[in-house]
């Protein structure tokens, strides 16, 4: 009898732990244009199941307008394209004295049984129709965390309007941060901003950030973990004590281990590595960072830009991150003029003509956009340069 009701209960623990295995979600963001209520809804989602969820939250990098009907009535060929278990859409439209926000949500599991709704609220309740659709997200999840409370949402309003506008990002943050040093959707924008900026100035702004995450966030979180990494990375570059960069290494890989499909977390950990000069390690941990997500061209150029340090062990990947990058953009002329390059140094002269005829036509293309879309006589000026360098290439090539 207790050997039966054992294998009931497995049973029935297996098929729970099977139902609510991490599923990977993507969200399709629609066009917002200047509409700060919009960009609010894609920022808080997003956010929001980033910090809060177990979701493995799959980057969305549009490459035209989106368009929610268009979406709409692609959704399960979307979902299916980026592999994916979840995906949500939305769309949001003033009405009367407020706003409606629609949305999709698709379950490849139960393809049939689409989630499609419409809300209603003021501009300034904005946060309960996001909320509305959060628990809809959440209930695919064991996890049913935190939801946008009000204070949390009025204190944005203002932040969102100036902030897609602004030609002068840090002077938004900085008047921000004066009013809302605990409000952690404003401060992940921040944090990121003083990350890169990484000066000394930086420093007390960045503790002050970590401490207010702390009060928000359990300490095994892995956000609060890559926020602590973020700090004593800067910390490093500011005052170059060894210390720093092992404790800023050290929170990145707790940050990893608590979230291993973030693949910036392993971008992070990268960057550490190379302050510390150990370029093994950074190079694992770009290889890493690609395989979980392989279309951020930026990441992939610095992958590159690391591996090429020994073309004579990393030159086979080195040629297979361009060609992804060139899969992600034909038209990229930096990743065309180096994989030509490393083809020519070969001897492989089939191959770099190639690459040189596709480089020709990503310049002409430039050149077309210049002309046509977006003057800009500098870039003009380059790309006619290198018009010509590349047609002498190719002329030598044939000989």
């Amino acid at each position: 009898m207790i050997k039966k009701i054992f294998i009931i209960f497995f049973t029935i623990l297996t098929i729970n732990s099977i139902s609510f295995a991490q599923k990977k979600i993507i969200i399709f963001e629609t066009e917002y244009s200047n509409n700060y209520n919009s960009y609010a809804v894609k920022d808080l989602i997003i956010k929001n199941l980033f910090v809060n969820s177990d979701f493995h939250i799959i980057p969305y990098m549009p490459y035209k307008k989106s368009d929610y009907k268009e979406i709409k009535s692609k959704i399960k060929e979307l979902t299916l394209n980026n592999n994916a278990d979840l995906s949500i859409t939305y769309d949001l439209f003033k009405y009367k004295n407020g706003l409606v926000l629609n949305y999709v949500i698709f379950d490849r599991e139960k393809p049939n049984e689409w989630k499609e709704k419409n809300i209603y609220s003021k501009e300034e309740n904005l946060f309960e129709s996001i909320n509305k659709v959060l628990e809809d997200i959440y209930s695919y999840s064991k996890k049913n965390n935190n939801l946008i409370t009000e204070d949390e949402y009025i204190s944005l309003i203002g932040y969102y309007s100036q902030i897609i506008n602004s030609n002068d990002k840090n002077k938004v943050y900085e008047m921000f941060f004066n009013f809302y040093k605990d409000n952690i959707y404003f401060n992940m924008d921040y944090l990121e901003y003083l990350t890169e900026k990484g000066n000394k100035n930086s420093i007390n702004d960045m503790t002050a950030i970590i401490d207010n995450i702390k009060k928000y966030l359990d300490k095994n979180n892995h956000y609060y973990l890559s926020a602590l990494g973020d700090l004593y990375y800067s910390r490093y570059k500011v005052n170059v004590e060894n210390d720093d960069i092992e404790k800023s290494i050290e929170n990145y890989n707790k940050a990893i281990n608590t979230k291993k499909d973030n693949y910036i977390y392993y971008r992070k950990l990268a960057d550490a590595y190379i302050l510390k000069n150990d370029y093994d390690n950074a190079s694992k941990c770009y290889n890493a960072a690609i395989e979980i997500y392989d279309k951020d061209i930026n990441l992939i150029k610095d992958a590159v830009y690391l591996l090429k340090r020994d073309m004579n062990q990393n030159g086979n990947l080195v040629i297979g991150y361009l060609k992804k990058i060139i899969d992600i953009n034909k038209n990229d002329d930096e990743a065309l003029e180096e994989l030509a390059g490393i083809y020519e140094n070969l001897g492989d002269k089939y191959n770099s003509q190639i690459y040189y005829s596709k480089l020709l036509e990503a310049v002409n293309y430039n050149l077309y956009i210049i002309n046509n879309e977006k003057p800009n006589p500098v870039l003009y000026d380059k790309y006619i340069k290198k018009r010509n360098e590349i047609t002498k290439k190719l002329e030598k090539l044939q000989i």
